[in-house]
């Protein structure tokens, strides 16, 4: 008997945006009037394993997803990895996506500590 897949409920849309001379790939869902909705994955991982979440959500959100450098769909970075570069990464991201909105940030793993960081760097910009 073929086994059932899940079909997401909210289509998403992908994007590709540079940042900090870097090609990152982004997905989202939702309309960008909404409040925007960070989310970060862990290590290993990719931005789209997000979709089930963003289908359990109540109301209306804009949620933001990126594959981190490195993983998913994103560039690749030969000289290494450096914590601080996800962090401006991020501030980034949510320039370019959230604009001077504060954002509500959600993070997993190695995206967790991400976002926990930049809370603390850039109380303004995310939401308590």
């Amino acid at each position: 008997m073929p086994q059932e897949v899940a079909a997401p409920r909210k289509p998403f849309t992908s994007h590709f945006v540079d940042v900090r001379g870097e090609r990152h790939h982004v997905l989202t869902w939702g309309s960008p009037q909404s409040p925007p909705l960070v989310l970060l994955h862990g290590w290993m991982d990719v931005g789209a394993s997000f979709q089930f979440l963003v289908d359990a959500l109540a109301g209306d959100w804009y949620a933001i997803a990126p594959d981190l450098r490195g993983f998913g769909r994103s560039a690749w970075q030969p000289q290494g990895y450096w914590f601080y570069d996800y962090l401006a990464d991020l501030e980034a991201l949510v320039d370019r996506f959230a604009r001077d909105e504060p954002v509500r940030l959600v993070g997993h793993s190695l995206g967790g500590n991400i976002v926990m960081n930049y809370a603390g760097v850039r109380p303004a910009r995310s939401m308590r």
